[in-house]
């Protein structure tokens, strides 16, 4: 165990599991090629490719139990009027043009005909969307989250659900970041204040009682 850890549980974080409720969704942050195809600016890393795979796995036992699945793509305005400041701090996002071939989601996990898909343009998936009109619609009380990338949006996305009241599990091997240091980092610290951190194995196995 890590000084950062060890401190942490210390103070007393960490202290407890939240779990599963009764209705759960499956949120899948911005698996699209601008974050998977090797050709993209921002695409290409191994960490997200393996997260991928791992998440066409868990959507499958998903949409046979019929749990909701909600997916999140960026895509922006050629002249960039809904940016905000992304320009100032990630000027490749700028190339996620709405329509582009980048908005489109890898075949592993192509949304399904029974999926929602929402756009968005800040990291969190609450931000700007419908998401939380449609979470409450079909009386969801736990989100399960993948995608990426687990440092940014993931992580944004996460601390929203559990700030809305929402039971909150990460699945940490459908999660992925560019490198492994701030997606482990990540990880760690959402596990200590706002969300379980679980692996595919126990996703499928908690799926399975729906």
């Amino acid at each position: 165990m890590g000084t950062y850890d060890s401190i942490h549980i210390k103070k007393g974080y960490g202290g407890g599991k939240i779990g599963f409720g009764q209705k759960p969704a499956v949120l899948v942050i911005d698996f699209q090629r601008f974050f998977t195809d090797r050709d993209s600016p921002m695409g290409g890393s191994p960490h997200i490719l393996k997260a991928v795979k791992n998440t066409s796995i868990l959507l499958n036992d998903a949409r046979q139990k019929k749990v909701p699945v909600i997916y999140t793509v960026v895509g922006y305005r050629k002249d960039k009027k809904d940016m905000g400041l992304w320009p100032k701090k990630l000027p490749y996002l700028s190339k996620c043009l709405l329509g582009s071939k980048w908005m489109e989601m890898p075949k592993e996990v192509k949304d399904s005909p029974e999926d929602i898909v929402l756009v968005k343009k800040m990291p969190s998936a609450f931000f700007g969307t419908d998401l939380i009109t449609i979470l409450r619609n079909l009386n969801v009380d736990t989100n399960i989250i993948t995608g990426c990338v687990t440092s940014g949006c993931v992580r944004a996305t996460t601390i929203d659900s559990f700030s809305y009241g929402f039971r909150t599990i990460l699945v940490k091997d459908c999660c992925g970041d560019q490198s492994q240091k701030p997606h482990e980092a990540n990880l760690m610290d959402v596990n200590n204040r706002y969300a379980d951190v679980i692996y595919l194995k126990e996703a499928l196995n908690l799926i399975k009682k729906y």
